[in-house]
């Protein structure tokens, strides 16, 4: 009974591969595509995937990285300088954007590079497996590529 079912399984298969890829199911999978993205988180279609909605993630905030509500000196610090940290990537994001003077966005760099030194110093406060370790070193990371993009000119 088995063999019956697993040999009729790879006759469908082999009647589907024969048949080669066909433009026209590749046009109407594409359309499927367009539609369920044109129709929006709320609509799906009968073959869409269900996808989990924004809402139901977890937000992440200071909070959430520290663990508990108590927090050391040195958390709170870690906190503080990751949060600068970021709105100095803000700052410089938004001077690029409005076209500030080369002058200008030459010192939010460097204060982006002073701020990721301080920050540096306040991480080592911090136990090794810490969130805001992780969080620290890609910001570390970002920092530089920003500082090398600014030195070779990319921004001009």
């Amino acid at each position: 009974m088995k063999i019956d079912e697993i040999q009729s399984q790879q006759a469908v298969q082999e009647s589907k591969q024969s048949k080669g890829p066909q433009s026209g199911n590749s046009d109407d999978a594409f359309a499927l595509l367009l539609q369920n993205e044109i129709a929006g988180p709320g609509e799906q279609t009968a073959q869409g995937v269900a996808v989990c909605a924004p809402m139901s993630v977890p937000g992440i905030g200071p909070q959430s990285l520290s663990g508990n509500l108590a927090q050391s000196p040195q958390v709170s610090q870690a906190i503080s300088a990751v949060n600068g940290v970021l709105t100095q990537f803000d700052s410089l994001q938004n001077a690029l954007q409005t076209n500030k003077t080369p002058k200008e966005i030459n010192a939010l760099v460097e204060q982006l590079n002073a701020g990721i030194a301080d920050m540096s110093d306040k991480m080592s406060g911090l136990p090794a497996d810490h969130q805001l370790n992780d969080m620290a070193e890609e910001l570390k990371v970002s920092a530089y590529m920003e500082s090398v993009k600014w030195s070779r000119g990319d921004y001009l």
